[in-house]
């Protein structure tokens, strides 16, 4: 009876699989002021390097259009005021269309990076929990709901400061604006507003990355398991025959590189030249017989002798020895009785191949 109630609290952590599924029902962690603070990098960046020619590209076409607006358009009759306003609107955004892209393109790296784009058709299915009065009440009084008015009435606050101690900073430098020719006064009013955007980016940054561990952590708390969800899905995992296969294929290739690493401690490699190849170690001075460190046919085989050969461990060439070991020997075993006199002729030759490499210069 008292194991009820705990396989029932959600204590253990989300598994990965828990969170792709979340995923996958779109219930994502991101935080909206990390996205407002990457488009104010991006609008910034833009104004910096791209404001200058887009305003002064804009301005001309104004004047241009007001100068001489019969090239702009193509009918003989005087336009009205919508074509004009539709007129100068396209020519404004042509202009000031790079200063709109390229903060788009923060927001959307921001969304990368948190990992936040997902397709979810189900999140846009009506759901009567949406307009339940019991989960807005939930959403509005619980913990997300009392951090986000935290939230929101901290930026609030620390906004409004910096924006009266910018104004109160900055506003006599502004006022002076009005005694200056129109270039000088753009310079001026440019790098206040660049100046403002600075101090935003920098209040979305830190709020955005407070925001943002918060948001991680409830949605791992939000997709938290019983400990009869975490059993239930371990079991379906271990009855999954894909996840069977892959684990045996991992456990292969462990096996696999753990042998292949013991080539360059054999004695003697004897082969097949084109299927097989074994490989032994012996110790002159342990009563044992030479055992096999590691074997293999085919790719694995040619593997084996491209290490012996980086390592200098000399080849053998006996293709009946070589199949006759590979068919009676695992790794790790010592050769069979019947195999002494093949593998000892083997050992010679390494003994003797090694003689010759000691007496060279």
């Amino acid at each position: 009876m008292s194991d009820a109630p705990e396989s029932g609290e959600k204590t253990h952590e989300p598994t990965p699989k828990k969170l792709q599924d979340a995923r996958k029902e779109g219930q994502i962690a991101k935080s909206t002021d990390l996205s407002a603070a990457a488009a104010y990098v991006g609008l910034i960046l833009a104004l910096t390097v791209l404001g200058p020619t887009a305003l002064l590209d804009a301005a001309t076409k104004l004047s241009h259009f007001i100068s001489e607006p019969q090239h702009f358009s193509n009918s003989e009759h005087a336009m009205d005021s919508a074509s004009i306003a539709g007129l100068l609107g396209s020519l404004v955004l042509t202009s000031l269309l790079p200063l709109f892209a390229i903060p788009a393109i923060a927001v959307a790296l921001s969304l990368v990076a948190q990992k936040a784009f997902t397709f979810a058709p189900g999140k846009i299915r009506p759901k009567l929990s949406k307009i339940s009065p019991i989960t807005t009440a939930k959403n509005k009084f619980g913990a997300t709901g009392l951090f986000e008015f935290a939230k929101s009435a901290t930026k609030l606050v620390v906004v409004s400061l910096v924006m009266v101690w910018f104004l109160k900073a900055g506003l006599p430098e502004i006022l002076q604006t009005v005694d200056l020719q129109p270039p000088q006064m753009t310079g001026v009013l440019g790098s206040q507003i660049l100046a403002f955007l600075t101090l935003l980016l920098v209040v979305s940054i830190i709020v955005g990355g407070v925001d943002y561990l918060w948001q991680v952590a409830e949605h791992h708390r939000k997709n938290r398991m019983t400990r009869k969800e975490v059993e239930d899905e371990s079991k379906e995992a271990e009855g999954d025959p894909h996840n069977k296969q892959a684990r045996r294929q991992r456990g292969l290739e462990i096996a696999m590189n753990q042998m292949l690493s013991d080539v360059p401690d054999a004695t003697v490699i004897i082969v097949n030249p084109t299927h097989y190849a074994v490989a032994l170690k012996w110790n002159e001075s342990a009563s044992t017989a030479p055992i096999c460190v590691a074997k293999g046919v085919d790719e694995i085989a040619a593997r084996i002798r491209e290490i012996a050969l980086k390592s200098s461990i000399p080849i053998h060439h006996d293709p009946p020895s070589a199949r006759s070991l590979f068919a009676r020997i695992e790794v790790g075993s010592e050769v069979w009785p019947d195999d002494y006199r093949a593998v000892a002729a083997a050992i010679r030759f390494a003994q003797s191949v090694s003689a010759i490499s000691r007496r060279k210069p």
